[in-house]
């Protein structure tokens, strides 16, 4: 979806940098408020559950991002892409403090860096195939893919065991 919002804005829409940026900078106050919120969010609910609800609850947003248009379209696309980045923000911090209490200390730095490398190269991969659908089908299609791959993510994550854990303090005492 971010590969297509600066050409959706500026070629379709005739709107210009400032808006794409005030639109983009929606995203950072959605992933700040979600990073805020994880904790106590993860304390009422657990952290698994932490892990998928929000995308449950946020599945919608994704085609608010796709329908994005000038006036009121505009403010409801904004709003969706927060609360895209919202839920981004909880899994963010509930992600990385499961990851690191389930891995032993030796193997704290590769476990990172492998994770970093295959989230990288995820959006790499996501941007070019992006990219490529935009020329073909249109700048459009991608928002709608994305859309549709936003609100499937919560799947795989409640159909895990991960999904009813409640604290990852709970999981037992890695080796390290």
């Amino acid at each position: 979806m971010t590969t297509m919002l600066p050409v959706v804005f500026l070629r379709d829409l005739g709107l210009g940098a400032g808006a794409l940026g005030l639109f983009l900078g929606a995203g950072g106050v959605g992933a700040l408020l979600g990073a805020v919120t994880a904790r106590p969010l993860a304390a009422r609910i657990g952290h698994g559950r932490a892990l998928w609800v929000p995308g449950l609850l946020v599945a919608p947003a994704g085609a608010l991002v796709a329908l994005v248009d000038t006036g009121v379209w505009l403010w409801l696309a904004g709003l969706g892409w927060l609360a895209l980045a919202w839920r981004t923000g909880i899994g963010n911090v509930i992600g990385v403090s499961l990851r690191q209490r389930a891995t032993p200390d030796a193997l704290l730095g590769r476990m990172n860096a492998t994770f970093r490398f295959l989230l990288t190269g995820a959006i790499a991969v996501g941007a070019g195939l992006a990219g490529l659908l935009g020329q073909y089908a249109g700048p459009r299609t991608p928002l709608w893919v994305g859309a549709i791959g936003a609100a499937l993510t919560w799947l795989p994550l409640y159909r895990s065991p991960v999904r009813t854990l409640p604290d990852p303090d709970r999981l037992p005492p890695t080796a390290g």
